[in-house]
């Protein structure tokens, strides 16, 4: 049964898919203003985010934001689903690798990295990065390259998910709940592990810190994980230069997290996020309740 609605859901998708980008962005606007302006979609969780970040802007200034958030977030969908037929010489033309050395430079010592990185640009589109202009610079193929994602519920929504981020490329998905132990025993095999790291934390979280002038607590596997294992951790930046062209930079955390003291690695990871957040307001994943749950509930649940 689940194979016969897998088959009735995906279906549709792929010929959407087929259809011309141009087709794609039409649709996209039409769907950023319905969301925004008729069903005003988290339209209040967008504009308090953007708020408390900002507290120095106007409401003007916080609605130009929010605007452009919402004509980013639908034009992610659109090319999310184009993505799922898109050839390689199409990929290679909007995305773009910066600095693939920095990868080579841990690909060529034979060790596997973890990349820690934001629901900025197309953060769903990281997944044809091997086909990205510089992606053949990086040393590493695309089935070296492993995103760990949250399982779903459904076990048909999961599929979905999964045959839209593995369609037409050879990636793979790591579920959370074993991430830690896949990379431990991989550790010694070269690999790039992304992980988005800029979700609300399970409640008990200890690593609190100022983001975006807020108390916030961070979610810290990168740290765990990368110490544990004695691999390094890089930043993804993901730039939108422009629409369906995206920039890839990466940045070094820590090479020897081992001999970072504690807390230092999420910080770094926090800090890089939040230059990229204010440099570029409009694309980070505002409509994300990052802040559902406050300082004193978070410190009643490590009671």
């Amino acid at each position: 049964m689940h194979k016969i609605l897998l088959l009735l859901v995906t279906t549709p998708i792929y010929l959407i898919s087929l259809l011309p980008l141009r087709f794609h962005y039409f649709l996209s606007s039409l769907a950023g203003f319905f969301l925004f302006r008729v069903l005003k979609y988290r339209q209040n969780v967008v504009t308090v985010n953007i708020a408390r970040s900002f507290p120095q802007l106007k409401y003007n200034e916080i609605k130009a934001i929010a605007d452009k958030f919402y004509r980013n977030f639908t034009e992610i969908m659109a090319e999310s689903i184009k993505m799922i037929t898109l050839s390689a010489g199409k990929t290679s033309r909007m995305g773009k690798i910066v600095n693939p050395e920095m990868l080579l430079k841990y690909y060529q010592k034979g060790v596997p990295v973890i990349i820690a990185g934001g629901h900025t640009g197309n953060w769903e589109f990281l997944t044809r990065m091997d086909n990205f202009e510089g992606g053949d610079k990086t040393g590493y193929s695309g089935e070296q390259f492993c995103f760990i994602y949250k399982q779903q519920h459904s076990a048909l929504s999961d599929r979905i998910i999964r045959w839209v981020r593995t369609r037409n490329n050879s990636v793979r998905l790591v579920e959370s709940g074993s991430a830690a132990r896949t990379i431990l025993k991989n550790k010694d095999v070269p690999a790039c592990y992304f992980l988005f790291s800029d979700q609300a934390p399970l409640p008990g979280s200890k690593f609190r810190m100022e983001f975006l002038s807020q108390q916030t607590f961070m979610i810290n596997g990168p740290e765990v994980i990368s110490k544990a294992a004695g691999i390094p951790v890089l930043f993804v930046e993901m730039q939108r230069e422009g629409r369906g062209r995206y920039l890839v930079t990466f940045h070094e955390i820590a090479e020897d997290p081992a001999q970072c003291e504690k807390g230092d690695v999420t910080a770094g990871f926090a800090r890089l996020l939040e230059t990229c957040i204010k440099r570029e307001p409009d694309n980070w994943l505002w409509s994300h309740k990052r802040w559902k749950r406050g300082v004193v509930e978070n410190e009643l649940h490590k009671k």
